[in-house]
This record gives structure tokens, C-alpha cells and sequence, in this order.
């Protein structure tokens, strides 16, 4: 005789109820979801670098170097 799989798993939440689902986890960098190719979409990298506490316009470094320059986008 082939024995046949049983679910337990299933069969316990099904008796007891299973748990509420998780709530949706918190996005770290940027607050809502930006849409792909958007112009006025700041970069990952900007967004990254302002929850770290970065202001625009200051340099990036230890010591906060004069060199406020960046890399073009594109």
C-alpha cells in the first residue's frame, strides 16, 4: 500500500484558525513607491543618503569635504 500525503499543517489551521496575516513591512528609504523612468523621482542612491541624514548641497566624507560636485544623472 502507497501512503498518501497529509497536510497537518493545513488541517491544523483549519481547526484552530489561523493567524493574522503580517502587516506590510515599513519601506527604509523613500516613503512612497516611485514609478519607474519618473523625472521628478529623486534616484535610490539620494533617498539612501538622506535617511542616513544627508542634506543636499553638503559633500559627503568625514570631515564634509568642499567637493559638493555630483555625477551627473543619466
Amino acid at each position: 500500500p502507497q501512503m498518501k500525503y497529509r497536510d497537518r499543517a493545513a488541517e491544523r489551521r483549519e481547526k484552530q484558525g489561523g493567524p493574522d496575516p503580517p502587516e506590510p513591512k515599513r519601506r527604509k528609504f523613500g516613503g512612497t513607491p516611485t514609478t519607474p523612468g519618473d523625472p521628478e523621482a529623486p534616484p535610490l542612491g539620494c533617498r539612501m543618503l538622506q535617511a542616513m541624514g544627508w542634506k543636499e548641497g553638503s559633500g559627503l566624507g568625514r570631515r564634509r569635504p568642499e567637493v559638493t560636485a555630483g555625477t551627473p544623472r543619466g
